[in-house]
């Protein structure tokens, strides 16, 4: 997960210098860069899901734990075991269902509109990005078992 959140560190700062250029070119020169758009999207989705699962590895993710504070230490961890295994489910699925679409899209050879780019390699880094963010909630799942049999 790190090394995915250091490759979305480096499409992060290319998707900016893409925009910045992509605007000084199009009022100064009046002249964009053709496909700016499309790139853009395909850098945030490489961005979002090469980050994903370091995020949730450092606990980095949003979250409301007003009433979850309040309870022992053994109940919080149990109801964070829970959690992370019914968020591995869904996202082990997601995963494998994106691997799936990534077949189709190949098979159909889908392409974005203006610069004919394949769309299966974004596909199944989606795939990939939601398999580790999966693997990382499995390790919080464990780590939270092992607090609840340690208490």
């Amino acid at each position: 997960s790190r090394f995915l959140h250091r490759f979305a560190q480096i499409v992060l700062v290319l998707m900016v210098l893409l925009t910045v250029v992509d605007v000084c070119l199009r009022y100064i020169f009046n002249n964009p860069i053709t496909g700016s758009y499309e790139l853009t999207e395909f850098m945030m989705a490489v961005l979002v899901f090469a980050s994903v699962g370091f995020t949730q590895s450092v606990k980095d993710h949003v979250s409301v734990d007003l009433v979850i504070t309040k309870l022992p230490d053994r109940v919080r961890a149990l109801l964070e075991a829970i959690t992370c295994l019914l968020a591995f489910g869904l996202f082990a699925l997601a995963a494998w269902r994106n691997v799936l679409h990534t077949g189709t899209t190949w098979e159909r050879h889908d392409v974005s509109a203006e610069l004919f780019i394949p769309v299966s390699p974004f596909v199944l880094f989606v795939a990939l990005g939601l398999a580790v963010l999966s693997l990382v909630l499995l390790v919080q799942f464990f780590q939270s078992l092992a607090r609840v049999l340690k208490t």
